[in-house]
């Protein structure tokens, strides 16, 4: 009856449990919520800046051509003949850049010849100004379409005559490719929007639905199998939290009939005279105690359960501020002054970026080893402090060494807040689900990834960089707080003081030749291509192309969106058939061969096709590598801590994070954009090649501390 009742029980605390169903609901909800609206709104915000776009281009062409008719008409009255003007094109070139929406500028004589020119092919113009040259033209102009353009012509008068006339041209699509910017804009807010949405209610699911009833799942297994030590530390109101009142009620009712029992037996053993029943009543306490557990503290203890999930919105928050810059770190840097002329332009772009990869290593070092002292949350806070200075006076920088100084600082913030929540996840896990809790981190990272480089760049368009800054430092302290608020529920224990051992006998990890291996060849080229290539190259590359921010940033947001649908599978892989190493190995030649696709072709697609195989070779080989340190590497974890293997493998591939931008710069500098991309891909193919050909003897599974010893 009793087992009845529990496996009942059981089974109605997993049915609550099935959060998907309920998550995907509100996501849906959340859609129908958020989706109708913008769309309406954004239509007809659309609709009104079309109609009133058009008149405004006219407005603005208008007073250009009168401010050109004023100064011919000047200089005309002076006895200089249109046609022996000099200087007009490199003004019609200063006009043009002042105004690029713009497309040309151009003088025609009395008969409709073109004299003057800039912006557009003469074959192009020709005709339809010598059909209309007789016309007679009044102070407003006559505006018509010809080819692909939209021409406003105004005369030119000397004593009431017209000599010559100004046409000023601009796109006949120009409106129809602004909406469609900003169309594109409302569309990369939107999806912000809704993946912000979604990893608030994942967590608020997880947290006060699903999380709490995996607990009482797990309380409810446990007595099942007679053991009733524990009850579920839910504290909410809502009404799992009434739930969860209730269920620890009836066990705590359990547990004080077992003691009213255990007293009774007691009594009667010591007051009963017949020495048969006092035995036979010690046979019933024996089975009774033989066949359930509670608690010899005289009541249940409260049972609450660490999940992975706990900082994932925490991390989520930190992770999009960061990313806000990622798409213009480049191009602010090369708006900045030098500060250091001994340094090559191509270098000095490069430094930000190198500096805070730098500062992430440095930060790394020792992050694991305090982490394990002070616990997560200590350390999430203490990194929220240089991440916030490091994020406020890259802002105010006036330099590009300077902002080298304040990123390399947020670095060191970054280290310390991702080391505490891998660290966090880490305790959290076991080897059964340790690649899916580590993926829990890597999705966090890439939907952040996926929101904050689109939004950055629409953004740094639409307020500049500085102030992109700013609002980082805003969600910065949002995540602090929050992570202080979840973590103080969480952790209520006090952190476990891990001693921590000197680096010298971690550095012996090195003669286990499958870590080496893994660093030298797979780990520390990813890095490189992601800083040197994606980070660096690819917002250079497309900023000379004539590229928009807010155009940048949606090629550049490519990377996090296909990470993240492979890391999503990549997990469950790594997870159910132990297919880890080999999965790094594949996407490592993936990225090379990406890369190197600027060999086959011309303009933006090779770099579109790179930053997607970058996004599949970081997502097949990012949670697999950080999951298979365990295995290869398993002596020294229980050693040293898997928090410290962890964070020494996480600062040795930020060599290949500082190298590859400097790196990236030398190949720009002798080669150009296209030699450097090239340069880089052929490095990052070669190291990976050798990585999958060593691949092969790593073998499966954990390895015998006899091999890895020896000498």
């Amino acid at each position: 009856m009793k087992s009845n009742a529990l496996t009942g029980l059981r089974e109605g605390a997993m049915r609550l449990d099935s959060s998907r169903s309920l998550l995907i609901r509100l996501l849906m909800l959340a859609v129908l919520v958020l989706v109708p609206p913008m769309v309406i709104g954004s239509y007809r915000a659309l609709d009104s800046f079309k109609r009133g776009l058009s008149p405004e281009m006219d407005l603005k062409a208008a007073a250009i051509a009168r401010d050109l008719v004023a100064q011919l008409e000047r200089a005309v009255g002076f006895g200089i003949p249109v046609d022996k003007l000099v200087g007009v094109d490199e003004f019609f070139a200063q006009v043009l850049s002042a105004n690029p929406e713009i497309r040309y500028l151009g003088i025609t004589d009395a008969k409709g010849d073109i004299l003057f020119l800039r912006g557009a092919l003469s074959e192009q113009l020709n005709d339809a100004y010598r059909s209309r040259s007789g016309a007679v033209l009044d102070d407003t102009g006559l505006k018509a379409n010809i080819a692909d353009f939209v021409d406003l012509a105004l005369p030119v008068h000397v004593r009431d005559v017209a000599v010559a006339q100004v046409h000023v041209g601009f796109d006949q699509d120009y409106v129809a490719t602004q909406l469609f910017g900003i169309f594109y804009d409302i569309a990369v807010v939107l999806v912000t929007s809704l993946i912000i949405a979604f990893e608030v209610l994942l967590f608020v699911v997880v947290f006060n639905v699903s999380g709490p009833m995996k607990l009482v799942a797990e309380v409810v297994a446990q007595a099942r199998r007679g053991d009733f030590t524990r009850v579920p530390g839910i504290t909410s109101s809502d009404e799992v939290g009434h739930f969860v009142r209730v269920f620890n009620s009836a066990m705590r009712q359990v547990d004080g009939a077992y003691r009213g029992l255990m007293a009774y037996i007691d009594e009667v053993r010591s007051g009963h005279f017949d020495r048969d029943v006092a035995g036979q009543v010690s046979e019933i306490a024996d089975r009774v105690r033989f066949l359930f557990r509670f608690h010899p503290s005289g009541a249940p203890q409260v049972l609450r359960e660490k999940l992975s999930s706990d900082v994932r919105l925490p991390l989520f928050l930190f992770i999009f501020a960061e990313e806000l810059s990622r798409a213009f770190m480049p191009l602010y840097a090369q708006a900045l002054p030098s500060q250091a002329g001994w340094l090559t332009p191509e270098v000095l772009m490069a430094l930000p970026i190198a500096v805070f990869m730098a500062g992430i290593a440095v930060g790394s070092l020792w992050a694991g080893a305090v982490t394990e002292r002070l616990g997560s949350r200590k350390v999430f806070q203490f990194g929220l402090a240089p991440a916030v200075l490091g994020c406020v006076m890259s802002g105010l920088a006036q330099g590009v060494v300077e902002l080298s100084l304040w990123r390399g600082i947020a670095g060191l913030g970054y280290a310390l807040v991702t080391v505490a929540c891998q660290s966090y996840i880490s305790k959290t896990t076991v080897d059964s689900n340790r690649a899916t809790g580590l993926g829990s981190y890597v999705g966090a990272v890439l939907t952040a990834a996926v929101c904050g480089t689109a939004a950055g760049g629409v953004l740094a368009e639409r307020i500049g960089f500085a102030p992109t800054f700013f609002v980082s430092t805003v969600l910065i302290l949002v995540s602090g707080w929050l992570l202080s608020h979840l973590l103080s529920v969480v952790d209520h224990g006090a952190p476990v003081v891990a001693p921590v051992p000197s680096g010298r006998p971690l550095l012996r990890i090195f003669a286990n030749w499958r870590f080496t291996v893994l660093v030298l060849f797979a780990a520390i080229p990813a890095k490189m291509a992601l800083t040197g290539y994606f980070f660096f190259l690819v917002p250079l590359t497309l900023w000379s192309s004539d590229h928009s921010l807010a155009e940048l940033a949606r090629i550049m947001v490519l990377y996090p969106l296909v990470m993240l649908a492979v890391s999503s599978q990549s997990t469950r892989l790594a997870d159910q058939i132990g297919w880890r190493i080999g999965q790094v190995a594949l996407g490592g030649l993936i990225g090379g061969a990406g890369i190197l696709s600027m060999l086959a072709f011309d303009g933006t697609l090779p770099l579109v096709i790179g930053i997607v195989c970058l996004g599949i070779s970081h997502g097949m080989s990012a949670s697999p590598q950080l999951a298979a340190i365990p295995d290869i590497c398993w002596i020294e974890c229980n050693r040293h801590g898997r928090t410290q293997v962890l964070a020494l493998l996480r600062t040795l591939e930020r060599v290949g994070s500082v190298i590859g931008p400097l790196l990236a710069a030398g190949f720009l500098l002798h080669w150009g954009p296209k030699g450097a991309v090239i340069g880089l891909g052929a490095v990052v193919l070669v190291m990976a090649a050798i990585f999958a050909m060593v691949a092969g003897a790593y073998g499966s599974g954990p390895h015998l501390e006899t091999e890895e010893d020896a000498p």
